[in-house]
């Protein structure tokens, strides 16, 4: 087994090279953990000139999706002209026919209600996301976290409006665990946590965040980023 690892559009690519054995899945599972750990918008598994792969590999591959389970965290998808692999797979994981396909779809995920708002880098925008967040609570009646999601979503967006650069997108999407934040901007960087003096008014706004969710993160939205939080439902 030969692997390359690439990035394209924020999106670690392993192509596999020859054929792939029971003694190679160990080393095929260390190296999508290593690709996930990375937090990319997904991980993308080229199996387009693999040869073969053992059942051993096969299941090393399912088992990966534990790994990269889709957004908000990194998504594993496969990408694999064979129809005996396909056919292994698919019940599992995304498989696509070509690299463009997989890396086209690295962001689909499963039907749950969402709230889209394209906001301004303005400072009436963290005011209107915040009443988006109170049409998702009335919705679906989430009045438990009515509080907790106004400040999630308050805070993430305050910081899209200062700190980097348009386009500022808001959703809030929820399933039957959890509701998600995410929001998008035009800044590659990752936000750099501050200490907040004892005697200052603000700064302690993503501290309280962290103390909120059931998890955070940052993934890349080339040219951009995507900021996350997660609010656990029960």
């Amino acid at each position: 087994m030969l692997l390359r690892r690439e990035v394209a559009r924020g999106v670690e690519i392993l192509s596999i090279r020859g054929a792939v054995s029971d003694s190679d899945a160990p080393a095929l599972l260390n190296a999508i953990a290593d690709a996930a750990a990375l937090s990319p918008r997904g991980v993308l598994l080229d199996l387009s000139a693999t040869d073969s792969l053992s059942p051993v590999a096969l299941q090393a591959i399912r088992e990966a999706r534990e790994m990269a389970p889709g957004w908000p965290r990194p998504a594993l998808l496969v990408c694999c002209s064979s129809a005996e692999v396909t056919a292994a797979l698919s019940a599992t994981l995304p498989v696509h026919k070509k690299r463009q396909d997989g890396l086209d779809h690295v962001d689909d995920r499963r039907s749950a209600p969402r709230h889209l708002i394209d906001l301004a880098s303005a400072a009436e925008s963290p005011g209107r996301a915040r009443a988006a967040a109170a049409d998702m609570v009335a919705t679906l009646h989430l009045e438990p976290l009515g509080d907790d999601l106004a400040l999630v979503v308050s805070e993430l967006v305050t910081n899209a409006v200062r700190h980097a650069v348009p386009p500022v997108r808001l959703e809030i999407s929820a399933d039957a665990d959890r509701v998600t934040v995410a929001v998008g901007d035009g800044s590659p960087g990752r936000p750099v946590a501050r200490e907040a003096a004892d005697d200052a008014e603000g700064g302690r706004g993503m501290a309280l965040v962290d103390m909120l969710c059931a998890e955070t993160g940052v993934r890349p939205n080339p040219p951009g980023k995507t900021v996350w939080a997660a609010l656990a439902r029960h």
